[in-house]
């Protein structure tokens, strides 16, 4: 894949239930150096978010699999948890997203169901308890990015002004429409064998949704739903409360770059 740079302006096992045809699902990225998470790094130096999902490849069009009208954010990367929380009081400066390819056929078959232009965004989301129960309250986020250009493309948005975070708030994939920002290993696909389906590499698949995994913004009741207009909602508004209630396997890919303030 190939990756650019452009400026930006203004601002959750299995995976999500299998819908129709050849999209199984719809419910990392590293940002360049360092090893292992950072995500309980000191503060002094600019950490990436997300670094154990560089290797990932996003599925289209490939066993063509994305995100749809849903924010989300690794619970589990790479058998650590909290990847994507900020260890420190920061700046949020710019982030990246690695986006599969669909095939012309795949593509229509989104933008039926969820609009016509893939888009993201990342958020800064704060956990809250109200009434006994763990919700998330969306603190900032920056502009809704067009993604047309970007397929099968890595892409960096660098953010004209910095979204502020705080020690423990978590960064967030907001995905108003739809993005090909999903990875899982070929092991997890289902082959066909003296008539019965099983899946390739029980044992490999095992492993990675061990260490991977992602929450998203539906109600738990939903979670084995394909997912429709009425059982998902992407957390746009800034000050909105969200529960993350469905805890999907598999790697999202994006990451943010925090520097510390």
């Amino acid at each position: 894949m190939s990756a650019n740079t452009s400026p930006a302006f203004g601002r959750r096992t299995q995976l999500a239930a299998a819908l129709a045809g050849f999209v199984a699902l719809l419910a990392g990225l590293a940002i360049m150096a360092g090893p292992g998470n950072q995500a309980d790094a000191a503060p002094g130096k600019a950490v990436y978010l997300g670094k154990a999902s560089a290797k990932r490849i996003p599925l289209c069009p490939q066993r063509c699999s994305g995100l749809a009208i849903v924010s989300g954010f690794q619970a589990k990367a790479g058998g650590i948890g909290n990847a994507y929380r900020v260890p420190y009081i920061g700046n949020i400066t710019r982030w990246r997203i690695k986006l599969g390819k669909p095939t012309a056929s795949q593509r229509m078959f989104f933008q039926d169901r969820f609009g016509a232009v893939p888009q993201a965004a990342i958020g800064v989301l704060a956990k809250k308890v109200q009434n006994g129960k763990i919700v998330y309250k969306l603190r900032r986020r920056s502009a809704i990015q067009n993604l047309n250009q970007f397929m099968g493309k890595t892409h960096t948005f660098d953010l004209k002004q910095p979204i502020k975070a705080n020690k423990g708030d978590y960064v967030v994939l907001i995905v108003p429409t739809w993005a090909p920002a999903l990875s899982v290993p070929e092991a997890c696909s289902t082959v066909t064998v003296n008539g019965k389906t099983q899946m390739k590499n029980p044992s490999v698949c095992k492993q990675f949704n061990t260490n991977n995994s992602w929450v998203a913004s539906r109600d738990r009741k939903t979670c084995n739903q394909a997912v429709t207009m009425k059982n998902s909602q992407p957390q746009i508004d800034v000050n909105s409360l969200a529960s993350y209630g469905c805890r999907f396997n598999g790697a999202l890919t994006y990451g943010v770059r925090v520097e510390s303030r």
